[in-house]
């Protein structure tokens, strides 16, 4: 876990790299369009790991997020071993709910835009507030491409 103090400066978005696999693509070698869900996944846990959502903490541990909506443009197919960074920032953090804001690139060309929005529960799956370091560093981060 990183404290406030040791975050990037205020509108800090967070990267992070994907080399699309085999197992990713369609027939035709295209990136089949739920793996960027995936993506996006594989980006949250780590960016909320990184903000101290993490199972060494007795106040997270149990704690989740679980996907409210969900919207995404697919603006360029991506393919077979690819390199791709995943561009995530908070756009809205609120006591339970964030909002989530990404940019899958391709070098200088953007692949996919998302956003999405994001309930905190407790470990019976009952909304929750999120811990104030967390929302702290959410509410730091900026907005890919903005």
């Amino acid at each position: 876990m990183i404290s406030s103090h040791e975050l990037p400066a205020d509108g800090w978005v967070h990267r992070y790299p994907v080399r699309v696999q085999f197992d990713e693509v369609d027939q035709y070698g295209i990136v089949h369009h739920p793996r960027y869900f995936v993506f996006f996944e594989r980006a949250r846990v780590e960016l909320m790991g990184r903000l101290g959502m993490t199972v060494d903490r007795p106040e997270v541990s149990g704690l989740g997020l679980i996907v409210a909506s969900a919207e995404v443009r697919f603006l360029r197919s991506a393919g077979f071993l690819d390199e791709l960074v995943v561009e995530q920032g908070c756009k809205q953090a609120g006591a339970s709910r964030i909002t989530l804001v990404y940019r899958i690139m391709r070098g200088t060309e953007v692949m996919a835009r998302a956003e999405l929005v994001l309930a905190f529960v407790d470990a019976t799956g009952r909304p929750c507030r999120a811990p104030a370091d967390i929302r702290a560093g959410l509410g730091r981060m900026g907005v890919p491409g903005e």
